[in-house]
């Protein structure tokens, strides 16, 4: 009785597939290229009894989703032994682009009991080009000077009733904004997402409710210039070609029958309201110039002329598999201000990416300006310093022209801005905080992890680091939201492990990497960066190494050792926090062909070129770490991770290679970097990195640390003096060596030098480029030049998670198949607490130490377990899990390990 009930009820499966990039080796000499669309699966296990899975089966089947014909399977995997339950891969024939087919799961659990298999899931083929498409690429007549222009098409359904589903397949390098029967198609904002347009771009598919359709019906698409058309900043070279789109309409029928409505030149165009549109600079915006019912009736006075065939479009197009970029949250004005010249400056209170909605009742003809900034002047007006005018030449702003037809509402469609003041000028009169509303715009992630502790200070850096993940996750990462836009290389790597535990970044990681190899796919002439920032050359880069900045036509150069680094670090992470085997197979040939680049400059055994320590307090003047310090250690920690790799690909030639190549290159920086008798390396950054990375000697790890205190004491007003390799490490290279109350200290000092300066002196609600911790008064135009929205500085964030809270992945069982539980600083804070949800479930970790009593609450997720590791609290402390005592504990070490543990929840006290 009691199995069949387990049998009918036990497991609770949420199931679902997923779009996935796969790339296929090609020929050892040539780089991997991008093949097409893979579909992998993942599911949950959600119930209180089942502990582990053992093994599980997957289906997938064409036709009705409960038909359960064995003529219509398409691929069975069969029972599979196995704990694995996301990134398996379809292994069945090719699907046909566009067809719809089921999928659905079952499991068995450690005492082989077998579940119901779970709720079909709808899965429909990705699309391939060019052969799933009927679609031209069309465009029209294009003048720089001129308005962006609205297309359109209309078809006819007699039969609706019979109608299945019906999906828009979309591809517009220059962005757009589609529309049905005058009703918008989908939520995604500045759509595709960047890449080398040259190489590939991505299509968007959208379901349209069989509402939205009629007998009689008007497809519209409006055309922005995007990435592909931006001829505004950093040069006309910038240009990819004219705005153009490609799209068709599906229509299937329940028996199968197809009708498919493809753009052609029987579309047509005609100029829009839009015009002046630049990803960086703005919008503008004339209502006198709306085409009423342009994209829900044909009776309008416009003059629509026929689209042209594009001549110049992207040859290779795939399904957008990342987040796309949503509207995610808004903000309203915390304060208004008036300005000169009758202007008025809201106050969002909090430093944000997007753009300002406006609602306004204005006259026709009446022109509303808004420009955006980051900080105020000491003049009351404006700062536009920050947001990168000096090098842009442009502010940041957004045009409206009233009809005068009542209420107007707008929002920009196809920019974006980075800001926490607008100026609101062209008003007739005062205004009400109603007026504008700020929208925070980013790639839609799911939120995975939460933080919170005892102590405000942490809980604010967290909260700034948060807000800045927000600003620069629109489709890459990028170093800043307003200036650059840009997804440097260094950056990405900086602060992955952060952008991890908080939002579910394995998509969205996946795309950049493909970015990176995307942008170093062609040997060509590129800047190159010597021994510093300033010691310049052109060279030819070689085929197959990443510069810089990734994607883009803007490269700034082949990527030094340190910033192109993030090629081999970032698919390591998605295989350490994800489980995701398959990157790893992917890259490892990029992976190793960056090592042996790099390896082949080397002088002496140290690898000599790179930008060095970024951005510390002082600015990139005063950076304290020499470039051959963290470059080599940077080449250090790359040869550690292929070494890694080649374990887990079951290359064991290679891992040995690695093995011994890594062993010469500590001896080497040791020799060349370590004070032995001073037990340093010379700067604080130097110290962490050799910490973290796993390079110092274990007899000098504690005189290391020490060094690290002794120099934030000596010559730093007892702070740091890190850029943003060395902020990320410091916190975990003194906690794991003997000097939590140092790393506890530098997190929740006052006053100057400190990070409680950023928000009480200079009020900061973003990390800036340069964190403002000196509260000296001749910083202050300095910070301003410099951009105060930049996550490279965030790495320090993941710590909170892995070390405050304790919560770590195991390189051996990835993906937090084994979870390793470490807190720190348990004994200088009242409490932490935090949460991560992995591929298994629900992580959490939450710790009090009160009056004498420590008490840890854990969560083990389904299907996984958890090293568990408690902190010396002395020799007599009596220990409990779940109400029952553990004894014979050997608790001299800073940490003792009490065992590992199936999933479930746990409560341990000591007291």
């Amino acid at each position: 009785m009691m199995r069949h009930a387990f049998v009918l009820f036990m497991f609770s499966i949420l199931f679902s597939c997923q779009k996935t990039v796969e790339y296929r080796i090609a020929h050892k000499s040539e780089l991997n290229t991008l093949a097409n669309n893979a579909i992998t699966f993942r599911w949950k296990i959600e119930t209180e009894e089942i502990k582990e899975q053992t093994a599980y089966q997957i289906r997938v089947y064409a036709g009705n989703k409960n038909d359960s014909n064995k003529s219509n399977i398409i691929w069975d995997s069969g029972r599979v032994e196995s704990k694995l339950q996301s990134f398996i891969p379809y292994l069945g024939e090719a699907l046909k682009g566009g067809q719809v087919y089921y999928s659905k799961v079952k499991v068995w659990d450690e005492n082989n009991n077998e579940s119901k298999w779970s709720t079909p899931k709808r899965l429909i083929a990705p699309l391939k080009y060019p052969e799933d498409w009927s679609a031209k690429w069309i465009t029209y007549s294009y003048k720089p000077e001129d308005p962006l222009p609205l297309f359109r098409k209309k078809f006819s359904i007699k039969d609706t009733e019979e109608i299945d589903f019906v999906r828009f397949y979309i591809a517009a390098p220059s962005f757009y904004e589609a529309y049905i029967n005058g009703k918008r198609i989908g939520e995604n904002v500045l759509d595709p997402a960047q890449t080398n347009f040259n190489d590939y771009m991505f299509y968007t598919a959208y379901d349209i409710p069989m509402e939205q359709l009629k007998t009689e019906n008007v497809l519209g698409v409006m055309l922005g210039n995007g990435w592909y058309n931006q001829n505004v900043v950093w040069g006309k070279s910038m240009i990819y070609g004219q705005p153009i789109v490609m799209g068709q309409l599906q229509i299937t029928y329940k028996d199968g029958r197809k009708k498919t409505i493809s753009t052609d030149t029987s579309w047509q165009w005609t100029a829009g309201p839009i015009t002046y549109t630049n990803i960086y600079t703005g919008e503008y915006y004339d209502a006198r110039k709306e085409v009423a019912n342009w994209s829900s009736s044909l009776e309008n006075n416009a003059q629509w002329q026929d689209a042209t065939l594009a001549e110049k479009h992207p040859n290779k197009v795939l399904e957008q598999f990342a987040e796309p970029i949503k509207v995610m949250d808004s903000i309203m004005p915390v304060k208004i201000a008036s300005a000169k010249y009758g202007n008025y400056i809201y106050d969002f209170g909090q430093n944000i990416t997007g753009w300002g909605k406006l609602q306004v009742e204005g006259e026709k003809g009446q022109e509303i300006t808004i420009r955006f900034s980051e900080e105020m002047g000491k003049d009351g007006e404006l700062d536009f310093r920050s947001t990168g005018i000096k090098a842009t030449k442009n502010i940041q702003t957004e045009k409206y022209i009233c009809k005068g037809e009542g209420v107007e509402i707008w929002e920009p469609r196809f920019t974006y801005h980075g800001f926490r003041y607008a100026e609101v000028s062209g008003l007739t009169s005062k205004p009400s905080k109603d007026l504008l509303t700020g929208m925070i715009v980013y790639s839609a992630m799911e939120k995975t992890g939460s933080f919170n502790s005892s102590e405000p200070h942490i809980n604010k850096l967290h909260q700034l680091t948060l807000w800045t993940l927000k600003g620069n996750m629109q489709g890459i990462p990028t170093d800043c939201p307003h200036r650059e836009k840009c997804g440097w290389t260094g950056d990405s790597h900086a602060v992955a492990k952060t952008l991890i535990h908080n939002l579910d970044a394995h998509q969205f990681l996946t795309k950049y990497v493909y970015d990176m190899r995307s942008s170093g796919r062609n040997e060509k002439k590129e800047l190159y960066f010597g021994r510093n920032f300033h010691d310049r050359s052109i060279i030819t880069k070689p085929k197959g190494i990443t510069t810089m900045i990734a994607p883009g036509r803007r490269t700034s150069g082949t990527a030094s050792p340190d910033w192109g680094t993030a090629v081999v670090q970032l698919p390591w992470y998605i295989y350490t926090y994800y489980g995701d085997k398959s990157i790893l197979e992917a890259f490892y040939k990029d992976m190793t062909t960056w090592v042996d680049y790099v390896g082949s400059k080397k002088e002496n055994g140290v690898i000599v070129h790179g930008l060095g320590d970024w951005c510390p307090p002082d600015g990139n003047a005063s950076i304290e770490c020499p470039v051959p310090v963290s470059s080599t250690a940077y080449h250090i920690l790359d040869v550690s991770i292929l070494r890694k790799t080649a374990k887990v690909l079951g290359y064991k030639d290679d891992e040995k290679k690695y093995e011994l190549l890594e062993n010469q290159l500590k001896a080497s920086f040791n020799n060349a970097f370590l004070d032995k008798q001073k037990g340093t390396y010379g700067s604080q950054t130097a110290n962490s990195m050799a910490l973290e990375i796993g390079i110092t000697p274990e007899a000098y790890k504690t005189k290391v640390a020490k060094a690290i205190v002794e120099d934030s004491n000596a010559n730093h007003n007892g702070f740091l003096s890190t850029g943003i390799f060395g902020v990320s490490r410091v916190f975990q290279a003194l906690s794991e060596n003997g000097y939590e109350d140092k790393a506890y200290q530098l997190l929740t000092k006052k006053g100057n030098h400190s990070f409680e300066a950023m928000w009480a002196h200079y009020d900061a609600t973003t990390l800036w480029e340069i964190l403002p911790v000196n509260t000296n008064p001749e910083e202050y135009d300095k910070l301003m030049l410099r951009s105060h929205s930049h996550p490279m500085q965030g790495g320090f964030d993941s710590w909170f998670y892995s070390g405050i809270a304790g919560i770590n992945p195991d390189e051996n069982e990835p993906g937090f198949k084994k979870v390793i539980f470490k807190p720190y600083l348990t004994q200088q804070m009242e409490h932490a607490q935090a949460s991560y949800e992995s591929r298994y479930g629900v992580i959490k970790s939450a710790w009090k130490n009160k009056a004498g009593i420590f008490s840890w609450e854990i969560q083990i997720p389904k299907n996984s377990t958890g090293d568990v590791y408690v902190p010396n609290y002395g020799k007599e402390v009596a220990i409990t899990i779940n109400g029952e005592a553990l004894n014979n504990l050997d608790l001299s070490s800073q940490f003792t390990n009490i065992g590992s543990f199936s999933s479930g929840n746990y409560i341990i006290i000591m007291k």
